[in-house]
């Protein structure tokens, strides 16, 4: 019966131990998974012609204005979405936002009411009659994005921007870029705002020209204002939706062409779950600094990505497919009688290309390889042409584009 008892007694010891030391290993704090879950997307693109592919966004919002995030978020955005330069254009006459900050501090304000806020041009000046012009200070939100830059050590191009956003039926909206101050361009008179940019060294570029329009056609005020070259670009995309007559417009008057993401929320709610990345441009620079790529903006090296299509010049168009492919001549086969070119045909980038040979479109995915047979006809071996259908140029058409390939 003791040793019954003294069994017992050693048996309740080692549970309690084994108890007591299971209890010791049960963490305070258990991480479920890296708290580094965003990766940044790198877009891979090539060199063109001597020059690196920038991937830009130049028309953006934050809580500034009208957005839904803070300068700090479209930063890091930016980032982790494979971009090189940003833009942040907040509305120059417009702080929408500010009145949910100015509620909140209502107890704190004299009269408990938000002040109100007024619209450059608009009939409901002051009582009296006069301008009230701006009372913000625009400067404040590229300090703060720049501010945030340096913090985290990305290697992004902050371009100090707003948006003149006027009555769109007759005058438009734009972006103006590459500014000192952003306050003091501000004029009630919008052609003189312009002007503005142009005595800072700035560019302006004419937003979604269709925006509450029915036509993309210019009104008669943006006719003399075409007319007088206070534009520098247009912004042949915003968003996803693309102005075909706009590229026409840029060639024959010497503008540069962007596309922009416009964008006022997350982009990871509006781009990555339709498997395509945000709308960009893309801009052929030698480096990534403000005199480079103001330089190449001014000398129309762009191609604009959007929803899987490239917009642009048709020259730039092509000297970024023949540098995003690699092509070689696999020899002749025969087939039924007649003589094939086969080729193979490899895909450097994170783009896709839709190659069109008569009826066939071949469709090139990121970092993948096709086989096509093309036949040989009487005048004999030629090199591979194909029509680019995700391609756009001028007057809404796919540029036909012979291969440069390794003979």
């Amino acid at each position: 019966m003791k040793r019954f008892f003294t069994l017992l007694t050693i048996l309740g010891c080692c549970i309690f131990g084994v108890e007591a030391q299971n209890e010791k290993k049960i963490p305070d704090v258990h991480k479920t998974c890296n708290e580094q879950i965003y990766r940044r997307t790198e877009i891979i693109l090539p060199q063109v012609k001597g020059y690196n592919c920038y991937k830009a966004d130049l028309h953006v919002h934050t809580i500034y204005s009208d957005g839904d995030i803070t300068p700090r978020q479209r930063v890091r955005e930016a980032w982790y979405d494979g971009l090189d330069i940003i833009a942040i254009t907040d509305h120059l006459e417009a702080r929408n936002y500010e009145k949910y900050m100015l509620r909140a501090l209502a107890p704190h304000n004299p009269d408990g009411k938000p002040h109100k806020y007024y619209h450059a041009g608009s009939v409901r000046l002051m009582k009296d009659g006069t301008d009230p012009g701006i009372r913000s200070n625009h400067n404040a939100t590229f300090a703060e994005a720049e501010e945030y830059v340096k913090k985290e050590g990305y290697p992004l191009l902050l371009i100090k921007g707003s948006e003149i956003s006027r009555k769109p039926q007759t005058q438009g909206h734009f972006n103006a870029l590459f500014l000192k101050d952003v306050n003091a361009i501000y004029n009630i008179d919008t052609k003189e705002t312009l002007r503005n940019v142009h005595k800072q060294g700035g560019l302006v570029i004419h937003n979604h020209p269709g925006y509450r329009r029915n036509t993309t056609d210019k009104s008669e005020w943006q006719a003399e204002v075409y007319a007088e070259k206070l534009f520098d670009g247009v912004e042949i995309v915003n968003g996803t939706k693309f102005y075909p007559k706009m590229i026409r417009r840029c060639v024959e008057e010497n503008l540069f062409m962007v596309g922009n993401t416009d964008t006022h929320r997350p982009t990871s709610g509006q781009y990555k779950d339709m498997g395509f990345f945000r709308t960009m441009t893309i801009i052929l620079a030698k480096e990534r600094t403000e005199e480079a790529i103001k330089e190449a903006l001014l000398n129309r090296r762009t191609i604009v990505y959007s929803g899987g299509d490239l917009m642009g010049e048709e020259k730039w168009l092509a000297e970024l497919l023949n540098a995003s492919l690699n092509v070689q001549n696999m020899g002749v086969s025969s087939k039924k009688g007649a003589k094939y070119q086969q080729y193979c045909i490899t895909n450097t980038t994170s783009l896709t290309y839709k190659l069109r040979q008569k009826n066939t479109v071949h469709t090139l995915e990121p970092f993948s390889t096709i086989i096509v047979d093309m036949r040989v006809g009487d005048g004999g071996f030629s090199a591979p042409t194909f029509v680019i259908d995700n391609m756009w140029h001028i007057d809404y058409q796919h540029p036909e584009v012979t291969l440069k390939f390794d003979k």
